[in-house]
């Protein structure tokens, strides 16, 4: 038998904002840049300020939710950054789920900076619903945002914010679904 000695070397990608979040894989080195190329997503990541895209959001997978282990951070990291830069394999570049990720990080630390759980409503039920944060001032830009992406199948009601109604249609202004002419043949 013969015994032989390796030295290994490792690459680890470190951020200089959060040092302990570190990877060997070159695939999330630019996740890592690109976060402290914008290091309020740091804050956003780690906080619970963020009802979207902090820690406790359902926005990612379940074991990376609530952890603060730096591999969970960078989980969310690596998600935020898909988002962020609009390459996100499952929506499209112009989306509500982008929009709402950049929103974040544009306005995280505005004053009054907070979040809710929007929800459509018709006359009987609940319908279409999204976690979005907001500041007072931006109320009404996201309110549009959030109306302009709900179902457009359901006679829309009203809107609610943490069941709070922030918005009402009394004239039912949403338009109802297309019927098909299949059945005049």
């Amino acid at each position: 038998m013969k015994t032989v000695t390796e030295t290994i070397t490792n690459i680890v990608y470190q951020s200089e904002f959060m040092p302990e979040v570190r990877t060997t894989n070159p695939s999330l080195a630019r996740t890592i840049a690109w976060a402290d190329d914008h290091p309020v997503v740091w804050r956003v990541l780690t906080e619970r300020r963020s009802k979207a895209f902090g820690i406790g959001s359902c926005e990612y997978i379940g074991w990376a939710q609530k952890s603060k282990e730096p591999d969970a951070v960078l989980e969310r990291v690596r998600h935020m950054c898909e988002l962020g830069e609009g390459k996100s394999p499952y929506h499209d570049s112009n989306s509500i789920f982008v929009w709402r990720a950049r929103f974040t990080i544009e306005h995280y630390q505005d004053k009054r900076f907070t979040g809710g759980f929007f929800q459509q409503h018709d006359a009987k039920y609940p319908r279409s619903c999204l976690t979005l944060d907001y500041t007072p001032a931006t109320l009404q830009e996201v309110l549009d945002q959030f109306c302009a992406w709900m179902d457009r199948c359901y006679d829309t009601n009203h809107v609610t914010i943490n069941k709070m109604t922030v918005r009402t249609f009394p004239g039912k202004e949403t338009a109802p679904c297309p019927t098909t002419s299949a059945s005049t043949k």
